[in-house]
């Protein structure tokens, strides 16, 4: 009797560690916000990025915002601009300028800045319906630190 239960209680402790090991090799994080140097020459800075959405134009779109988001607050390891254009605290930078950065990314005009924008790779599906896309992005980062200076987000060099 005792046998047939220990037997059992095996079986189930099995099947548990089963289904978690199921559940947990299926699970693919979605990225987020990774943006990686790849060329840097002139004024232009060539970046692979990593965008999510809903379809493809959604997820480009993403990894642009992503890129420009990592060059004004981050900073690029590895590139000539390796600190952040403006600052590293983003939401205090976005509260002192609203306007500007309401215009920059919901009216997108951060696309101006973003001389090409080539996907690596298909769209990956992940869980909920999110997708994700590599993308290849060139920003032009002379005109972006003009336009900064010109609005007074930050101030000229040697000024």
């Amino acid at each position: 009797m005792k046998v047939m239960k220990l037997n059992s209680g095996v079986k189930t402790i099995a099947i548990m560690i089963y289904i978690t090991l199921m559940i947990n090799c299926s699970y693919k994080p979605i990225p987020t916000a990774e943006v990686n140097f790849l060329t840097g020459k002139d004024g232009t800075i060539t970046m692979r990025a990593i965008g999510v959405g809903t379809n493809i134009d959604d997820a480009t779109n993403d990894a642009e915002n992503n890129a420009i988001n990592v060059l004004l607050f981050r900073g690029l390891p590895g590139s000539d601009q390796k600190v952040a254009l403006i600052g590293t605290n983003e939401a205090e930078e976005k509260n002192k300028h609203p306007e500007y950065f309401n215009n920059l990314y919901k009216g997108k005009r951060y696309k101006t800045f973003v001389m090409s924008s080539i996907p690596t790779t298909d769209l990956i599906k992940h869980k909920g319906g999110k997708k994700s896309i590599a993308v290849d992005i060139k920003v032009n980062v002379a005109a972006l630190r003009k336009d900064l200076e010109q609005n007074n987000i930050i101030r000229k060099f040697g000024f």
